[in-house]
């Protein structure tokens, strides 16, 4: 009996010292997305007292505006499946019809930047329903056709766009009666409508919705044999999409107060591209990620701008070979083996 209650005290002592530690365990039940959207509507809440009102604040302010665009291409690539170039077409759309419904048809902005957004859903409907039908370099190839169609067209209706000249005193964004004609102001009109849209971009990723979506990236045929109807979807997508970078376009044209075809060129688009590849074609919070470090890049490399598509191309491709899903979501996937490599190690 005596060596028996040794034996259960010595069992005992074991058990207890093979406890895994907790220091490195993470809870899983909590809603990460949630919690890190919070922490960055506290950020932009506190950044311009740290800021002030001058150059950084305007860089936030066109980070806010390409990361609209950013997230509507990194929904339709990472989550659709297809390879569009037409989202500096849709920023162009945006910019130039709000600012014609304004200084052609006297309208308020609000009123024009909401009329714009449906005419490029509408516009979207009606690319996709055709181009659609592509799929890889073909719809790539085609969305680019779209996209320098709509540059000629910039440049040639002079008698509604103002051709090379462009269009200039463009009403600032109001409500009721408040200018948002500065950049302090601006900012804390841009940044909520893009919190807006990354939130939304969040929910519809982890909704049904968004679970058609990845099924049709992976594969088409295999969604449409469980009920998905893969057009349908596809074109809901793009729409959403298009919708997006046109918002941006439209905020663009009410806060630089002018715009010119240089809006729509096709280097708009490659930087677009490169900003997700940067970020991670399937990580929401690395479309964001990739605009801020491709615009303080652009601001601080100014020196390079001669050789900017050349070094664009470059990284493209490097990108494109070494981190097939993107530079964040390579770190990411790395410091998540390493992770659990240390809890691993905790737990021995």
């Amino acid at each position: 009996m005596t060596n028996l209650m040794k034996h259960s005290s010595s069992s005992t002592t074991i058990v207890e010292s093979n406890q895994p530690s907790k220091a490195f365990i993470i809870p899983t039940n909590l809603n990460w997305d949630k919690i890190a959207w919070l922490t960055t509507v506290l950020g932009v809440l506190i950044l311009p007292l740290l800021l002030g009102d001058g150059f950084y604040l305007t860089l936030m302010n066109f980070i806010a505006l390409y990361s609209m665009v950013a997230l509507g291409l990194c929904l339709l690539v990472g989550y659709g499946g297809q390879l569009s170039l037409s989202h500096s077409a849709f920023y162009a759309i945006g910019a130039y019809s709000s600012a014609i419904f304004c200084l052609r048809f006297g309208l308020h902005p609000i009123i024009a930047i909401i009329l714009s957004q449906c005419l490029s859903a509408l516009i979207a409907w009606g690319i996709g329903v055709v181009v659609l039908r592509l799929r890889g370099h073909y719809l790539a190839i085609a969305t680019l056709s779209f996209a320098m169609i709509v540059e000629v067209l910039l440049r040639e209706l002079g008698w509604l766009t103002g051709a090379l000249r462009g269009l200039s005193e463009i009403p600032a964004i109001s409500l009721g009666g408040f200018l948002f004609d500065t950049d302090m102001r601006f900012y804390f009109f841009v940044w909520p409508v893009t919190l807006l849209l990354l939130l939304f971009a969040l929910n519809l990723v982890n909704s049904r919705i968004g679970r058609a979506f990845r099924a049709i990236r992976e594969d088409e045929g295999v969604a449409a044999i469980f009920g998905t109807d893969v057009r349908k979807y596809k074109i809901k997508l793009f729409i959403i999409s298009s919708v997006y970078a046109s918002m941006a376009g439209s905020l663009f044209a009410h806060y630089v107060t002018y715009i010119s075809p240089a809006v729509c060129s096709i280097m708009f688009a490659v930087e677009i591209i490169l900003v997700i590849a940067i970020g991670g074609y399937t990580m929401i919070w690395g479309a964001i990620l990739g605009v801020a470090v491709i615009t303080y890049l652009n601001e601080y490399l100014a020196f390079f701008a001669e050789y900017k598509r050349t070094v664009y191309g470059i990284a493209l491709i490097v990108i494109m070979i070494f981190f097939p899903n993107g530079i964040f979501h390579s770190l990411k996937t790395s410091a998540a083996h390493l992770l659990k490599l240390v809890q691993r190690n905790s737990e021995q």
